[in-house]
């Protein structure tokens, strides 16, 4: 049985990886700090330290391949130097290596500085000369039960968002997107390869919103924050677990936000043409209808900061 190793596994991500991977006849060895997540007897829980090359040589040794999320908000700083190490290691291993972004990427720099950032870990990851293929998912429905949504849509009927009224997206659950890395690990004509991938359905945010209301049985109202109070509210979240200060935090992402609204006459970063995707890659994709209904609609613990991403 084919072992794969999963960098940050115990978040909701890698969990999704891992569930895949399990489901596709693979064993896993899971990267997290963490203990106890796993109780499959074909999971592996081990720790990594991303600032120790034979730290990640151990944990990569006897794979044949490994799935890397980066840390999405924990030492943000060194989050290139973190890609770069562990596409180094995959290189030294001879592993197969798996790159999701958790956002869009362009091939090269449009001036936006988070797309951009996304593209440096890339490139950071692929020096090294590991074989890779990187999938670049648009947006996330898995963001929807994060803290920053999830209680809004429980506690005041509102699915707060800060995407303009109308703002088009091929919403992707994490399930999926494991479901296209898995599928890579048997493409050899994948390596080097960087693909956008979405989810079947393009959706405006009203489009969630009646969504959520058909599945709870009552009115979910479409909020649309402005991309400050949505910085805010997520700095407020991450405060203290981010190595970025507050202010700079906010102002990228306020900025982020800013350029998905503004821009989306000439980029619109959370549209696919997932037809062209799927004659390479045939997978059953999951409508948003579809994967609602799979959830567990209830309140998250205070401490839950679990975050999928993409926008």
């Amino acid at each position: 049985m084919t072992t794969v190793t999963v960098f940050g596994a115990s978040g909701r991500m890698g969990q999704a990886q891992v569930r895949q991977l399990l489901l596709a006849d693979y064993k896993v060895r899971a990267i997290t700090r963490k203990k106890g997540v796993f109780s499959d007897s074909n999971v592996t829980e081990v720790s990594a330290d991303y600032n120790d090359p034979q730290s990640l040589d151990d944990a990569i040794a006897g794979s044949e391949a490994a799935f890397y999320n980066k840390p999405s908000f924990e030492q943000v700083t060194k989050m290139i130097d973190f890609c770069a190490a562990v596409g180094a290691a995959a290189a030294r291993a001879d592993v197969r290596l798996v790159y999701q972004t958790a956002a869009y990427a362009p091939d090269e720099e449009i001036g936006q500085y988070n797309y951009d950032r996304v593209l440096a870990t890339e490139r950071a990851l692929k020096q090294g000369g590991a074989r890779t293929t990187i999938f670049r998912p648009v947006l996330f429905m898995d963001n929807t039960l994060t803290k920053w949504a999830r209680n809004d849509i429980l506690e005041k009927n509102e699915f707060a968002y800060p995407h303009k009224a109308g703002l088009e997206a091929n919403w992707i659950c994490l399930d999926d997107v494991a479901k296209f890395m898995v599928a890579a690990l048997k493409r050899d004509d994948l390596i080097g390869r960087a693909m956008v991938i979405g989810g079947p359905e393009v959706l405006t945010p009203q489009r969630i919103a009646d969504t959520l209301s058909g599945h709870l049985g009552r009115s979910i109202k479409q909020k649309t924050l402005t991309p400050n109070e949505f910085a805010i509210r997520m700095a407020d979240i991450f405060e203290g677990v981010s190595d970025i200060g507050r202010e700079d935090y906010i102002a990228a992402m306020q900025g982020f936000y800013e350029y998905n609204n503004d821009n989306t006459d000439d980029l619109n970063p959370f549209e696919v043409d997932m037809n062209e995707v799927l004659k390479e890659i045939p997978i059953k994709l999951t409508t948003f209808s579809e994967w609602v209904k799979q959830q567990d609609w209830v309140p998250i613990d205070d401490d839950d900061i679990t975050t999928p991403s993409g926008g």
